[in-house]
């Protein structure tokens, strides 16, 4: 038998155990933190992405870690560091080859404009990422890089921890933008039961694709006029940045009881 044998299925076993924690840990943090020492013995992980210095990931994750370790006693001994690195595009392939070859790295963390690209460097996909087409975790593992998919699941956790168990069951979701976020958050509404997912985005090509690759989702020509008819508005695009940019959706569209939410961090 393969060493591999039976790891995809474990592996996203622990990542929704881990997630569940991390929803957990996250929740009370009150303030950024920084890593002040890094034991020589860390276990490190990298988040990589141009542009780099948009994402809260590296000040938010040392305390996340102290209170996961609280939580959940298999973690208790875990001395891990994450650190960001700006990568262009065209460095990608050099870099997970690269660290791929180290013996204290267990894996990256992937955000724009990577998560496509990611694919063709990893060995394995879970079914996560094998249904959006796209991966923002690599874990390295005897040789093997197996990537999955976290958005949706990361994007539905949240929603339930803040208003409930049946924050997505038979919601009516909208979703603006196409990209591959916008994919994950879809598969992500679709597992979880809401009643409708659709998707409008700039060049309607893309939302048309979109439609075509997560069953359950209906592309839209153009933004409805109004959104009487939706529950849940989810913001994908990458609009949100820059102080300059414009609204994605017309600010007279958002009314009570619509619950508006975005991937932009």
């Amino acid at each position: 038998a393969s060493p591999l044998d039976g790891l995809e299925s474990r592996f996203e076993q622990s990542i929704a155990d881990i997630m569940g924690q991390m929803h957990k840990a996250l929740k009370p943090l009150t303030h950024r933190s920084s890593v002040s020492r890094v034991s020589p013995a860390a276990r490190a992980l990298f988040i990589v992405g141009q542009p780099i210095d948009v994402t809260r990931s590296p000040m938010d994750f040392p305390q996340a870690l102290t209170r996961l370790k609280d939580r959940k006693a298999s973690c208790k001994d875990a001395d891990s560091v994450l650190l960001p690195l700006d990568v262009p595009p065209k460095g990608l392939d050099a870099l997970v080859n690269g660290l791929a070859q180290t013996t204290n790295c267990d894996g990256l963390i992937v955000t724009r404009p990577h998560k496509e690209s990611i694919l063709r460097s990893c060995t394995h996909l879970t079914a996560a990422a094998r249904a959006v087409g796209c991966c923002n975790v690599v874990r390295f593992h005897k040789g093997a890089m197996i990537g999955t998919n976290m958005d949706g699941d990361g994007f539905v956790g949240g929603l339930i921890q803040q208003r409930g168990a049946n924050a997505v069951r038979n919601q009516r979701c909208l979703l603006v933008g196409a990209g591959g976020a916008a994919r994950a958050v879809a598969y992500g509404l679709v597992q979880n039961g809401a009643r409708s997912v659709c998707v409008v985005n700039r060049t309607k090509a893309r939302a048309q694709a979109l439609a075509a690759r997560i069953p359950g989702v209906r592309a839209l020509d153009a933004l409805p006029s109004s959104l009487n008819d939706v529950d849940l508005l989810i913001q994908c695009t990458s609009l949100g940045h820059n102080a300059s940019d414009p609204d994605p959706v017309p600010r007279d569209l958002l009314r009570p009881p619509l619950v508006c939410c975005e991937v932009v961090h």
